[in-house]
């Protein structure tokens, strides 16, 4: 926790610092402060949570100090140190949100009462914002709202997020219960963080993307880089038991930016090039610059498309196409000469995505030639035999959910948790059985039932949309005039002629 002491008196201060030194069981950072300027100053950097303030000082008098610091940090919260008891500044403190008066010189007792007060909020206003911030993340993900239609979105504010991916070979079950383990864990960590807003949301195609966010203004943006990309490879590494020797977590970073905009614009990089870890760098921290644009790691591609192609021809494929894919990769491979830019990536592709018997491959030609020598042994291995008895009951039960669950701002990642698959098994199965996506399926849902609430006298267009999980209005009447060839208010005005 970081506590600012502004006094214009050296004693004052080293009282007060010693007593909270004393009181508190984990060591604060204190942060000093002789005039109101310095105050200003020290708050624009460092952000602290309490701030313990004197009302005469030189330079600055404390309460306008307070006025200024607030507007670079305005979750901080402030105590008036003071030896007058004076009407019209508490007045002028209560204006400006002060939580409590102490006088000097200070109480240890009634100090701590109040500091054990004040943590107890700065806790509850971490998790506030990181709710805030998860609700309007999901709401992009979800293919609900835009950032440009929010103005949560529009205020000045640092930006990073994380995608990770999982690969592994273990059950479907299984995989999907270490992943709600380790987005528990994470969410718990950001809710004890105090250095910006965070959270964890599942992505349309089972991915976790962890958020991090900041006001901009005040702290640089090479500190912010710092600090996050610090927090992110701590984050990593106090989650890593989680996951186990059976998982392979893929991190995959952004850059730190400034606008909402250009954050989900390199999200969406993210999910469309994390194909590349499997030739690059897999299971470990990987850099935006690592892999977007046109770096050599994009000559890389077709290989890595062709590897993520094989898996899923081994899971729902027939032998045939498998064996063509593996004829494919090694003519792939052969015209690839960087083969040290591959690191550890064929050797992670097979303790995680395909099994190969054996001693690990050291190469991508190694891999590919094994991959094309053992296709049978490769496509039959741990094959599960009921696949096909319960490929019928899983999309069928995947309707029963979405039938029940389609007024939430749901997605394909939220079916398959209830059901205990990955979102990828369930995607690529739903379409296979059904004919159609899952996302037009659930969409299909919803416009049949906002036809059914339109017609009514006294319907909301906007009430509709928000009841049937989309929060943009103008998100729902697109997918209406694409599906009906009208608005909803044009709809509804044709049925009240």
């Amino acid at each position: 926790m970081r506590i600012l002491v502004a006094d214009d008196e050296a004693l004052v201060r080293y009282g007060l610092v010693s007593v909270l030194r004393d009181i508190l069981s984990d060591p604060p950072i204190i942060i000093e402060a002789a005039n109101g300027r310095q105050l200003v100053e020290q708050v624009r950097d460092s952000r602290p949570h309490i701030g313990f303030v004197d009302i005469r000082m030189p330079k600055m008098e404390g309460l306008e100090a307070i006025a200024q610091a607030s507007r670079h940090a305005p979750n901080t919260l402030w105590v008036v140190l003071t030896g007058h008891a004076d009407f019209g500044y508490a007045q002028t403190a209560l204006k400006l949100g002060v939580e409590d008066f102490i006088l000097k010189p200070v109480d240890p007792a009634e100090l701590k009462t109040l500091m054990d007060r004040l943590k107890l909020k700065v806790h509850a206003r971490q998790r506030m914002g990181n709710r805030e911030l998860e609700a309007k993340v999901a709401a992009v993900l979800g293919d609900t709202t835009s950032p440009g239609f929010d103005p949560y979105f529009e205020k000045p504010r640092f930006w990073q997020a994380a995608m990770v991916v999982w690969d592994s070979l273990l059950a479907d079950d299984e995989l999907a219960r270490r992943r709600r383990e380790f987005a528990g864990s994470v969410v718990a960590r950001l809710d004890t963080e105090d250095e910006f807003s965070g959270c964890a949301v599942s992505m349309k195609n089972g991915a976790l993307l962890i958020v991090l966010s900041m006001p901009a203004g005040g702290m640089a943006m090479d500190r912010v880089i710092d600090l996050w990309h610090r927090r992110i490879a701590a984050l990593r590494a106090e989650t890593a038991d989680l996951c186990g020797d059976a998982v392979g977590d893929t991190w995959l970073l952004t850059r730190v930016v400034q606008d909402a905009e250009e954050l989900f614009g390199e999200v969406d990089d993210l999910d469309r090039d994390a194909v590349l870890r499997f030739v690059r760098h897999p299971g470990v921290l990987m850099e935006y610059g690592d892999f977007c644009g046109r770096g050599r790691s994009q000559r890389f591609r077709p290989v890595a498309e062709i590897l993520e192609d094989l898996r899923t021809a081994r899971d729902f494929g027939t032998e045939a196409d498998f064996h063509g894919l593996t004829h494919r990769l090694l003519n792939s491979v052969d015209v690839l000469t960087d083969e040290a830019f591959v690191d550890r990536g064929p050797a992670w592709y097979a303790r995680y995505v395909l099994p190969i018997r054996g001693t690990p491959p050291e190469s991508l030609e190694d891999l590919a030639r094994r991959i094309h020598d053992e296709s049978h042994v490769v496509f039959t291995a741990d094959r599960d035999e009921s696949d096909a008895a319960s490929f019928d009951s899983l999309a069928a039960r995947a309707v029963d959910v979405m039938e029940r669950r389609f007024r939430e701002s749901i997605g394909i990642a939220d079916v398959a948790e209830e059901l205990g698959v990955s979102p990828n098994y369930l995607s690529t199965l739903f379409k296979k059985e059904t004919g159609v996506s899952f996302t037009r399926r659930l969409t299909g849902l919803r416009l049949e039932a906002s036809r059914r609430l339109l017609s009514r006298p006294d319907a909301n267009i906007g009430e509709v949309a928000r009841s049937l999980g989309y929060q943009s209005g103008r998100h729902f009447t697109r997918l209406f005039k694409e599906e009906y060839g009208r608005t909803p208010s044009e709809w509804i005005a044709e049925r009240r002629k």
